[in-house]
This record gives structure tokens, sequence and C-alpha cells, in this order.
């Protein structure tokens, strides 16, 4: 009983510390993705390093390794216990060492990891193969396998309890020291079990191999590539839903959650993962992915979520489904864990650090895509009982009905482009599809044309085919019109050269960070400093800054202004002569757009205003000016400070209103913010934090798109009443009162508060 416990504890400390984590550095390093993908490649890597020590520990004697053992989780528990002494906290480290710039973010997050939770992670992390090895010779071998799904399951439980309760209930503070206690009743239930006497567990034999059979060179490499190729597209995955939608712990729960489920059917039920089945779905389920990420902003959250999570399962579910075909007796258990858990580490790897370097935007996920279909048909071809060497009809049936899919969706291009009026719904035309392929193959199939085993061969060709037709076409489709396209630790960038559109848009310089217009500038020189795009006339930054009683005053008298988010620095051109236009930016390659040796931009340097830019976290920077007693007392501070449509959470709780009420210069000065977005309706949120601090919002839409504007929403805040009563500001803004009152802090925030359905 005891070593079921310990293993759950585990596993549920494991998980649960990495959310923490992830959530205490995300306002950090602004709020950015990339954190917690950073956080992941730190956690793998000494998740390796817990299995490679329990490796290495199982070669020892069992007198020593409980020594060793038990001395290091003495060792976790003293060190815990000095950092609450030091910081106030047992995990979250004090102000010190906040960062002070946004150069090298990695370098920082892994060193603050490895300070702080270093020594207890990588004793957890080897807790599972450890007791497993211990228990060898106590219980039957696949009651130890099982002890495996265990520790999965308190894996799974951590993740869930994290965000629906503890995230909702405990401050972070409270949540650091309730870690730390569990975390010392789990070391002394891992003492327990090492002061055992016990002797080696002798080698058992399985279906996969005989006693003492070394594992071939095949199989420690697919030991290796497949928990890679997971651990990957797991990540892979998580980066496509964050930087659409925001960072949040829910939404890096949602894609590890999945993971883990197919961890713990496939080593807990082996029966459940039927080969054909899982195939077939999970090709489905690639080509369906692969075209919901091409129609990219056209489709809702929903369904994004919906369709990246299956695939991820499915595609889980394969990789982890023939990673327990060929597991091997419990002889060889810690080195299979520590090949599983270098492939988990070597995926993070590559998506962590190396794809940013390899590549100019997010193309990992069809990329891992492609070459995990092709690592599965070399596993298959291998295999002489697979179904690459034994056909049925139903394979037929499946290739046909991709053909046929195509076909029609070409068709109704073909047809589109005529103006037939051919129907153009995706699950229709699959419908057909199938129905047609299913008449076919079931007409044919008792013959041996139907049952021949290259059907399942092109099937599996045809996916790796259509997977890097897409991957092509998204490369093609990043690189059209680029002067420049860049990816850093802050997301993927883009400054293209994009034509005009009719008389509405003339030719133009845009910035675009993911899939979003970033703002752009004309490229004639009688356009070229016009405010446009989503600040542009009748926007709520023309008219917070316009109508401002500063700006309307006689004479007029100069303003402060403070933006969160530099984009093309379009808000420079309202800057008159006197005006201070301060930007807050905090990635390095948007600001060389505007100020490098060949800028993209010119709004910041033609603007008559003093024009200055802060690099680093918005919010971290304010604070800190404030501070120091230097705050911007700004007459009009702009909140725009997304990535892509990602949302920074932090720069939207209570403390951070709170902390820019304390940067406004005095009662007249105002907030802009900028709430456009696809999927997320921020009205709700910010009139309730406006009403705590005892600010009216007011929203403004523009709808047309002309030269001088794009559609945009945006809600100003104001406490002066002269403001408010403006004839131009009634006409063109309206109140904005909320339905729900919803509270964010940093302790807490819940993104379905605010989802568009």
């Amino acid at each position: 009983m005891l070593p079921t416990l310990v293993i759950f504890l585990s596993a549920f400390l494991l998980f649960m510390v990495q959310l923490l984590m992830g959530k205490l550095l995300l306002p950090w390093f602004g709020g950015s993705p990339a954190v917690w993908t950073t956080c992941m490649l730190f956690f793998q890597v000494l998740l390796l390093g817990g299995y490679s020590y329990a490796h290495g520990l199982s070669k020892l004697s069992g007198k020593s390794q409980g020594r060793i053992h038990g001395s290091l989780l003495a060792l976790a528990v003293l060190l815990l216990g000095m950092a609450w002494s030091r910081w106030g906290s047992p995990l979250i480290p004090d102000d010190s060492w906040l960062p002070e710039n946004s150069q090298a973010p990695q370098k920082q997050i892994l060193l603050l990891l490895l300070v702080s939770i270093g020594l207890p992670f990588f004793l957890l992390s080897s807790t599972s193969p450890l007791i497993q090895y211990w228990q060898g010779q106590e219980m039957e071998e696949s009651k130890t396998w099982r002890l495996y799904a265990i520790s999965n399951i308190g894996s799974l439980l951590g993740l869930l309890s994290y965000p629906f309760l503890v995230e909702r209930f405990l401050s972070v503070q409270t949540q650091a020291i309730a870690w730390a206690i569990a975390f010392t009743f789990f070391a002394l239930g891992v003492i327990a079990l090492a002061r055992k006497p016990r002797a080696a567990p002798q080698p058992a034999l399985t279906a996969i191999e005989t006693p003492d059979s070394p594992p071939t060179v095949l199989t420690l490499a697919s030991w290796l590539l497949l928990p890679m190729t997971t651990s990957a597209m797991l990540l892979a995955v998580t980066n496509e839903l964050c930087q659409e939608v925001a960072a949040v712990p829910f939404l890096w729960m949602l894609p590890l959650t999945l993971y883990l489920l197919s961890f713990i059917i496939c080593f807990d039920r082996p029966a459940w993962y039927h080969r054909r089945f899982f195939l077939f779905a999970g090709a489905i389920a690639t080509v369906a992915v692969l075209i919901t990420a091409s129609l990219g902003i056209r489709i809702k959250i929903p369904i994004h979520a919906a369709s990246f999570g299956l695939f991820l399962f499915l595609f889980c579910m394969i990789g982890h489904g023939e990673l327990v075909r060929l597991r091997p007796a419990t002889s060889r258990l810690t080195l299979f864990y520590l090949m599983v858990s270098l492939g988990g580490a070597l995926g993070g790897l590559f998506i962590s650090l190396l794809a940013p370097l390899l590549f100019n935007n997010f193309w990992e996920f069809n990329i891992i895509a492609t070459i995990a279909w092709a690592l599965l048909g070399i596993l298959l071809l291998r295999e002489k009982d697979s179904l690459f060497h034994r056909g049925d009809w139903w394979q037929l049936v499946f290739l046909l009905a991709f053909i046929f899919y195509f076909v029609i969706r070409l068709g109704s291009e073909l047809y589109r482009n005529g103006d037939h009026g051919f129907p153009r719904n995706p699950l229709l035309h699959a419908v057909l599809a199938l129905l047609f392929a299913w008449a076919i193959g079931f007409a044919l199939r008792q013959t041996r044309f139907a049952q021949s085993k290259y059907w399942p061969r092109l099937s599996v060709v045809l996916v790796i085919f259509v997977a890097e037709c897409f991957l092509m076409w998204r490369v093609r489709d990043d690189q059209k019109g680029t002067l420049v396209a860049e990816r850093n630790f802050y997301g993927a960038l883009k400054v293209s050269i994009e034509p005009a559109i009719s008389n509405a848009l003339p030719a133009r310089v845009q910035l675009t960070h993911g899939n979003i217009n970033h703002g752009f500038q004309y490229l004639d020189q009688e356009l070229a400093q016009l405010p446009v795009s989503y600040y542009g006339e009748d926007s709520g930054v023309e008219l917070a800054i316009q109508r401002h009683p500063r700006r309307l005053s006689h004479p007029p008298r100069p303003l402060r202004i403070g933006v969160l988010g530099l984009g093309a620095g379009t808000v420079a051109a309202y800057g008159e002569k006197g005006d201070l236009v301060r930007f807050y930016e905090i990635n390095p390659a948007v600001v060389n757009y505007s100020l490098g040796e060949e800028p993209y931009f010119s709004y910041l340097a033609n603007s008559p205003a003093t024009t200055e830019i802060q690099e680093g976290d918005a919010r971290l920077t304010l604070a800190r000016e404030l501070a120091a007693g230097e705050p911007g007392r700004f007459d009009v501070l702009v909140l725009d400070a997304f990535s892509s449509d990602s949302v920074p959470a932090h720069l939207l709780t209570r403390e951070a209103f709170e902390l820019y009420q304390n940067c406004l210069r005095d009662e007249e000065s105002v907030i802009a913010i900028n709430i456009s977005n696809r999927f997320l309706d921020f009205r709700d949120l910010i009139g309730s934090q406006s009403e705590l601090l005892g600010y009216f919002p007011l929203i403004v839409q523009v709808r047309e798109l002309s030269i001088t504007k794009t559609p945009s929403s945006w809600i100003i805040l104001s406490k002066h009443y002269p403001f408010l009563q403006d004839e131009v500001v009634i006409e063109r803004a309206f109140p904005n009162i909320p339905q729900h009152e919803v509270i964010w802090t940093d302790n807490f925030s819940n993104l379905f508060q605010i989802l568009r359905w």
C-alpha cells in the first residue's frame, strides 16, 4: 500500500509544481507562451536526470540505494526550509530575482527553476522507476507496470485539480507552503521504503524478449523516438493554442492531460490500444487538424481546441501504444524509462530551443506530424504480423475515402470559381467521400484486390504526402512578400509588403505577429504619417488623445502618453510638439523594426513629440518606475500588448489596474484598452475591474474599413466628468455595463468567463 501511495503522491506533486512555477514565472517574462515550453524543457531534462539517477542507483546494493536516496531527500527538505527562511516562501524567489531586461529569458527561467525547485523535482522524478524497481521482486510483472499507470493518474489529478481547485481558492504563497509540507510527508514515506531490506530482482520472461536478451538497436531507437515525437507534438500543440488564445494554466493543462491520459490507458490497459482502429482514426484526425490549422482565424476556439485535442490524444495513443508493445522485462525497466525520458527531453529541446533557431515561424507542428507517420511506417514494416503485411477491405475503403475527399474538395473549389454554387461544407464532402468509398469497398470486399497488403502502405504514404503538402503551403504563405521574418522567445514576427486592396487600403508595410496584423504604415509618403489600422480615425485611442482636456485647453497643454506594446509605433503619430510618448515593449525585434539602422516603420522618427522606448515587460517596468519614485504620470495610458491574439493575462488583473492607476497624472487621465479579439470578449472583465477602481468604462467601436481606419474595439476608462460629457465622446462612445462580474487577480484568471462561444 505504501509504495502505491508514495508513487501517487510523487506524481501529484510533480505536476502540481509544474503549473505553480509556470504561473509564477509567466508575468515575470511578459506572459509569453514560450515561458511554458521553456519550463517544460526544464521539467523534461530533470525527469531525464531523475530516471538516469534511478537507473544508476539500481546497480548498487539495496542498503547503499536506501542511504543515498534518503540522504538526498533529507537535503531537499532542508533546502526548502532554508528557502522559506530567506525568501519568505519555500519555492518562490524574492524580488531580487526579477528579470532586469528581456534578453536571454530562457537562461533566466532555467536558472530560477533550478534554484527554486531543482533538487526536489529531481528526486520526485526518480520515484516512479526507482520504487517500481524495488517492488519488482515482490509482485507480478503486470502489477509492476501498473504502478506506472498509477503514477500517471497522480499526474493527471495534479493537473486537473490545479486550475479548478488549487488556483481558484489558494494564493500562490499558500500553494507553495502546502506543496512544501506535502513534499516533506512524501520524503518520509520514501525513506521508510528505502530502509526496507531487498534483494536484486530476477529477470522475468515477457512476450517481447527472453531473460537477459539485450534490446536490439532498432528497439532502443524506438524507445527513444516514439516518446520524442509525442513529447514534441505535445509542446507544438500547446504552442499553437497559446499563441492564438492565451498563455494560461488551463491551456497548458488541456494538452498535457490528454498526453497523460494516453500514458495511463496504454500502460494500465494495453489491450485498449487497438492498432487498426487508432491508425485509422489517427490518419483522419491528422488530415482534419491540418485543415483546421490552415483555416486559422476563420474557425472559433471550441473547434480549434476540439480538433487539436482529439488529434493529440490519438497521436499519443498511437505513439505510447506502440511503445508499450516494445516494453522489456522488469530487469531492464530502468533502462526503458531512461530511454523514454531521454526521448521526452529531446522532444522538449527541439521545440523549446532548436525550433526558434531553425524556423522563423511555428512550423514544427507540421514537421513532427510528417516525421511521426514516417517513423510509424518503419515500425509497421518491421513487424511481420502488422497490417503492412496483411490487408483487408477496410484499408481500401479508407484509401478511397481519402482520395475521394480531396477530389470533391477540389471540385467544389473549381465550381465555386465558376459561380456554380457547389456546396463547400467540408463535413458534407467527408460524408460523401466515405459513402462512395464504402460502396466500392463493399462491392470488392471478397476479392484479393481489396485485401492487398499495399493499401495500408499507400494510406500511410498518402498521409505523409498530405502533411508535407500542408507544410510546404504554410512555409510559402509565410514567406509571401516578406521583408524580414524572425522568431524568438516572444513569438513569430513578420514584416511584409502588402499589396493594395482596392481603394480601401493602399500598398503598405505591415507587421504581423502570428496570424494577426499588429500595425502598418503606407508606402505613399503623403499617407505615411497617418495614424491607421486599430489606431486610426474614430478609434478609441484617437478619441482618448484628441478629446483629452489638456489637448482641448487654450492653449493646448502637453500630454504624457504611455503605450503598452509598440507594434509599428502608430500611436506616435498623435504626438505633438512638447508631448512625450513612451512605449513599453518586451520584444527586442519589434524595437528594431522602428529604431534599427534601416527601420521599416518611421512613426517614431517622424513624430514631433519626444518618443521613448522602455524595453522589458510593461508591468514590471512600470512597477520599477513607481518604486523608484519616477512614475510615468501619464495623461493617457494605452494598453495594446497582445501577442498575435494571445492575451497577457497578467496585464489585466486587479493588481495590474491598481498599478496603472498609480502611474497616471491626475483625475483627468484616461486609460484606453484595445479589446479587438477574435476569441475573447473583454467587456465584462474590464468593466468589472474599472468599477472596483471608480472608473467609468466607455466602448468605442469602428466597423468600417477605409484608408484611415480598420474595424476595432476599444474601452476607455475615465473618472473625469467633463471628458465623459464631451459631445464628441457622447456621440462616438457608449457605456460598458458589465452583464456579469468578472474579476481576475494574480492568483486566479478564468478564460471561460470571457470566451466567445
